[in-house]
Order: C-alpha cells, then sequence, then structure tokens
C-alpha cells in the first residue's frame, strides 16, 4: 500500500494533505486521457475497465487548460488566412500534370512489386 493513502501514516504526518488511493487512481486516468489527446482505447488498457463508456463516463473530465488549447487550435486552423497555396497545389512550369484518375489507373496496372514498395512508402 502507498505510505500515503495509510490512515495510520497520515495521521502521524498532518502536515500533508488526505489521499485517498482510488483518488489516485481517478487522477491517474485523467491525465493518461488528457496527455494521449483523448486515447480512450489505450488508457482503458492500462486502467482495465471493461469498456470505453465506462472510462469515459468515469473519468473524462474536461479540463480547462485542454479546452483553452483546443479552442486556440480551432480559431488558428479556423481563421488562418492562406498567404498562398501550397507548394504541393501549384506544379513547376516544367512539370507536367496528371489527373486523378489517370493516376490511379496507373497505380491499378502497376507491377505487383511497384505496389508494395508504394505502400511501403505511404505507410513508413
Amino acid at each position: 500500500m502507498c505510505p500515503a493513502s495509510d490512515p495510520e501514516w497520515q495521521d502521524a504526518h498532518p502536515e500533508f494533505p488526505r489521499i485517498v488511493f482510488h483518488g489516485l487512481r481517478h487522477s491517474s486516468a485523467a491525465y493518461q486521457l488528457m496527455i494521449s489527446g483523448g486515447d480512450v482505447k489505450a488508457v482503458q488498457g492500462t486502467t482495465g475497465h471493461a469498456t470505453a463508456d465506462m472510462l469515459v463516463n468515469t473519468y473524462a473530465h474536461i479540463q480547462k487548460s485542454s479546452r483553452v488549447e483546443l479552442g486556440k487550435k480551432f480559431e488558428e486552423g479556423f481563421y488562418a488566412k492562406q498567404e498562398s497555396p501550397s507548394p504541393q497545389a501549384v506544379p513547376a512550369a516544367d512539370e507536367s500534370t496528371i489527373s486523378m484518375t489517370a493516376l490511379l489507373e496507373l497505380l491499378k496496372n502497376a507491377d505487383p512489386e511497384v505496389k508494395a514498395q508504394l505502400r511501403l512508402a505511404l505507410l513508413t
């Protein structure tokens, strides 16, 4: 048992705030949710909850700092002015362009080894 959650230890050390063991579990789950970006399934695995609903309904508290950060990210993304088109959107003068349909057709008919290399490149 954690000494800080032992009532006798807590009685002997009134200078420290009283800690309930379940409070540590509660805080741990809440902070795991926060630092994982809300990855409920990952936190469910570490806490041992049978369902994600149980975890979310019990431990998912909205932290003020998280709400403020989310609001800032949303505002920056939503109201951001695009100064110029992205480099991918504008082909260089000496580059030829290809339609998405033509590109997909080329990929569909590609050699299996080329397809495997492309899949590997896209997944890594």
